[in-house]
């Protein structure tokens, strides 16, 4: 299944074992252009694919054992550096986490974000995007079955070409403390 993917920011720590896909983060890692904090951070481990079609949708379930403070785990979607989403989990330790995404158009990330219990973030959690001809649609779908919008975007292109990536991501943007283990249980691509 995971033939076609290629890393960016491969970690140290990765087992593939048929359809599922076992990695370890490193510390310092994220995706994260300019805005508000003023850096730019494009480290994070993403296991990506290539995908050549007008529509699309991604669905990820995820586990994570996330240990410190902004360790997140979910889906990346880009066309560049300049363009891309990430939609995930981000854990914070004295709570409540962040449920949400982050869109990033010519350079500049912007965030939002809902609050996410604690008790909940180490449960398998579910994502999906539906993308068409650059519109995304961000979801989030809960163990009852009900599935939340999370977010409303557009993937913008400097270039003519259809082509984006899509895949599994997670990051440890603390500093001096890394190694979230994660657990993708299943990752799914169906063009429309």
């Amino acid at each position: 299944m995971w033939e076609k993917y290629e890393w960016t920011n491969k970690p140290k720590q990765v087992v593939i074992e048929k359809n599922q896909l076992y990695f370890k983060t490193e510390r310092d890692s994220d995706f994260w252009r300019n805005t508000h904090y003023h850096f730019n951070r494009m480290n994070g481990h993403a296991f990506l694919r290539e995908v050549e079609a007008q529509a699309f949708t991604c669905r990820l379930k995820i586990r994570m054992e996330p240990k410190h403070k902004y360790d997140q785990a979910g889906i990346y979607l880009c066309r560049d550096d300049d363009h891309w989403l990430k939609t995930s989990v981000e854990f914070i330790p004295d709570g409540p986490s962040h449920l949400g995404a982050v869109v990033t158009s010519y350079g500049y990330s912007d965030w939002s974000t809902r609050d996410f219990s604690n008790q909940d973030v180490r449960d398998i959690l579910e994502f999906e995007i539906e993308y068409d001809q650059g519109d995304v649609q961000v979801f989030f779908l809960h163990r009852d079955g009900t599935k939340e919008q999370l977010r409303i975007a557009h993937l913008h292109r400097n270039t003519a070409t259809e082509t984006v990536k899509i895949g599994p991501y997670a990051c440890s943007p603390n500093l001096d403390q890394s190694g979230c283990p994660v657990e993708v249980l299943e990752f799914e691509v169906s063009i429309r």
